[in-house]
């Protein structure tokens, strides 16, 4: 199990990693950083979510003996939805225009987790 979960956060990272560099036009902070704390936020994301994704898959899969697509989905959506409203009214970053929301936060990072993290998880399990 240990060795699954090294995998998850490995992969998760990565493709979290290719995830933020994308996304990161949408997020005014990103724009007006200087090149280092660009960098800094951006690896600072991958890891954030990266733990993310292997802590929501280790309670879906210990809390119910075994993983389920629907536990690790409610999970994973919950958490970044309310981490993007906690993250927005503490100033932690700001949306550009061009963000799509979906009731007053971000639409794609509040599906991001369940997204990026699915995807880790079956090619953790899967290779």
């Amino acid at each position: 199990m240990i060795e699954l979960l090294i995998k998850i956060l490995i992969i998760s990272f990565f493709i979290n990693l290719l995830y933020e560099l994308l996304h990161s036009l949408l997020y005014k902070t990103c724009i007006e950083a200087p090149l280092p704390k660009y960098v800094y936020l951006i690896l600072k994301a991958a890891v954030f979510d990266g733990v993310s994704i292997t802590l929501i898959y280790s309670i879906s899969y210990f809390a119910f003996k075994n993983y389920s697509i629907f536990i690790f989905s409610a999970i994973s959506i919950a958490f970044a939805y309310f981490w993007e409203i906690y993250s927005i009214k503490e100033g932690r970053w700001e949306y550009t225009s061009k963000m799509p929301k979906i009731f007053g936060v971000g639409l794609t990072p509040t599906f991001q987790l369940f997204i990026t993290g699915f995807l880790s998880i079956y090619l953790s399990i899967k290779f």
